[in-house]
C-alpha cells in the first residue's frame, strides 16, 4: 500500500504538478500591476488547441472534453461582458465542470456524440451565464461575494466548492492514478487566479498541464500492460538494455493457464493475470515485467543467480499460498457459441476456490556472457525444466545442468 501510494503521488508531483508549481510561483512574484505580454491571449488559444488536437489523437475522452471546457473559458474572457465577481464564477463554473467530467467519463473510448453533446452543454451553459451577468450583475456579485461562517472563520462559497473539487479530484486520483487524473487535479489548482488580470496566462498554464498529462498517459500505454498494469515488453527490454554487468532474469508462467479460460472463461484468465501481476509488482529486490500471454519476467539487477533463485521462491510460494476464487463462465461477457469443452464449463457454474500456481526459471549473466538475449533464453530453458519437473516449482540455469539433463531426454 505504501509503494502505491508513493508510486501516486509521484505521478502528481511529475512532471505536470511541478510545472504548474513552477509557473504559479513564478506568477506569484510578479509585482501586481505589471503588464502582461500583449500576445498571451494567442498563445493561451494555441496552447488549448493544440491540446485538444493532442487528446483527439490519441484518444484521451476526459482530456478533449476538459480543452474543450478551458476554450469555453477563454472565448468568455475574450467576448464576454465582465462584471463584479464575473470571473471569479467564470472559474467556478469551469471547475465544476472538469471535476464532472473527471468522476463521470471514462477514458476507456472516445466518443464524438459525448463531445456533441458537451459542446451543446457548454454553449448553453455559457450563454446563460453571459446573459446572467449582463442582466443581474447585482446577483453574480453577491454569489461572488457570499461567505460562509464557521468555527474556524469565515469562507467563501466559491472557494469552498473549489476546494471541495480539487479534493474529489485528488481522492479520485488515489483510488484509481492515471496521467489525465493528475492533469485534470493540476487544471484546478492553475486556476486558482492570483493575477485575475492574468487570467488568460492561468488557461494556458491549465492547458499546458493538460497536454502534459496527455502525453505521459501515451507513454504509459506504450511501456505497460493494460491488463495488468505491469510494465510491458518495451519497458522489459529497455530495463535488459539498463542493467549492469551483473544480473539475474526469472522467467515466469502461469501453470495451467488454458484450463482457467476453458474451464471458468476468458475473464476468469484475466483475474488470474491480475492477481499473478499484484504479487510480481511488489517483488523487493526485483522489477516485475509481463512479457505477454501467461508469461511475466523479474529483472534482478546485481543479484547473483542464487539470491535471484531465492526471491523467485518467495514469488512463487505467495502466488500458491494466495487463494484465488473462481467465478465461473457465467460471468464472462467473452463467451462464445463455439467453445470447446461445453460440458466441462457447465460443470463450474458456481464460485470454486482453487489455486494459482507458477513455474519459474531463473538465469544469470555469467562471467564470459552478459548479452540481454542470452541470459533470457537460459531463463527460459530453466522454465521449460520447470515445467517438465510438474511446475509449481522454480530451476536455475546452468551449462551443466541442461546438458545433463539433454543426455537423459534422449536416453
Amino acid at each position: 500500500m505504501f509503494a502505491r501510494a508513493q508510486l501516486a503521488l509521484r505521478q502528481l508531483l511529475f512532471p505536470n504538478g511541478l510545472l504548474v508549481i513552477c509557473v504559479l510561483a513564478a506568477l506569484w512574484f510578479v509585482p501586481r500591476g505589471s503588464a502582461y505580454p500583449a500576445g498571451a491571449r494567442w498563445v493561451s488559444i494555441g496552447i488549448l488547441l493544440a491540446t485538444s488536437l493532442l487528446a483527439a489523437r490519441l484518444h484521451s475522452l476526459r482530456a478533449f472534453l476538459s480543452a474543450l471546457s478551458l476554450l469555453g473559458l477563454l472565448l468568455w474572457l475574450i467576448l464576454g461582458a465582465a462584471g463584479p465577481g464575473a470571473l471569479r464564477c467564470a472559474v467556478e463554473l469551469l471547475v465544476i465542470d472538469v471535476a464532472v467530467i473527471a468522476i463521470l467519463v471514462d477514458d476507456a473510448f472516445f466518443d464524438w456524440l459525448a463531445i456533441t453533446w458537451w459542446s451543446a452543454f457548454l454553449l448553453v451553459q455559457w450563454a446563460t451565464f453571459v446573459a446572467l451577468v449582463r442582466w443581474t450583475p447585482a446577483l453574480i456579485q453577491a454569489i461572488s461575494n457570499r461567505t460562509v461562517e464557521t468555527s474556524f472563520g469565515s469562507f467563501g462559497v466559491l472557494e469552498l466548492i473549489i476546494s471541495a473539487c480539487a479534493l474529489l479530484l485528488l481522492i479520485k486520483f488515489f483510488f484509481k492514478a492515471d496521467a489525465v487524473g493528475a492533469g485534470m487535479f493540476w487544471v484546478v489548482i492553475a486556476l486558482v487566479l492570483r493575477r485575475p488580470a492574468a487570467a488568460e496566462l492561468y488557461v494556458a498554464l491549465a492547458g499546458a498541464a493538460l497536454a502534459v498529462s496527455i502525453i505521459e498517459r501515451s507513454h504509459w500505454i506504450a511501456y505497460h500492460d493494460e491488463l495488468t498494469g505491469l510494465p510491458g515488453r518495451r519497458a522489459f527490454n529497455e530495463a535488459l538494455a539498463g542493467v549492469g554487468r551483473f544480473y539475474s532474469v526469472a522467467v515466469v508462467d502461469v501453470d495451467h493457464f488454458k484450463n482457467f479460460n476453458d474451464t471458468f472463461g476468458h475473464d476468469t484468465g484475466d483475474q488470474v493475470l491480475r492477481n499473478v501481476a499484484g504479487h510480481l509488482a511488489r517483488v523487493s529486490k526485483g522489477r516485475g515485467f509481463r512479457c505477454g500471454g501467461e508469461e511475466f519476467a523479474i529483472v534482478y539487477d546485481g543479484l547473483p543467480v542464487e539470491d535471484a533463485a531465492v526471491e523467485a521462491e518467495k514469488v512463487r510460494r505467495s502466488i500458491e499460498e494466495d487463494v484465488f476464487v473462481a467465478r465461473g463462465p457465467a460471468r464472462s461477457a467473452r463467451k462464445r457459441t463455439e467453445r470447446r469443452f461445453k460440458a466441462k464449463m457447465s460443470r463450474r457454474k458456481k464460485a470454486v476456490e482453487t489455486n494459482v500456481t507458477v513455474s519459474i526459471g531463473v538465469a544469470a549473466a555469467q562471467s564470459d556472457t552478459h548479452d540481454a538475449q542470452d541470459v533470457v533464453k537460459a531463463a527460459d530453458k530453466a522454465l521449460y525444466s520447470a515445467k517438465e519437473l510438474g511446475r509449481n516449482r522454480v530451476e536455475i540455469h546452468s551449462a551443466a545442468s541442461h546438458a545433463k539433463r539433454a543426455r537423459a531426454t534422449r536416453d
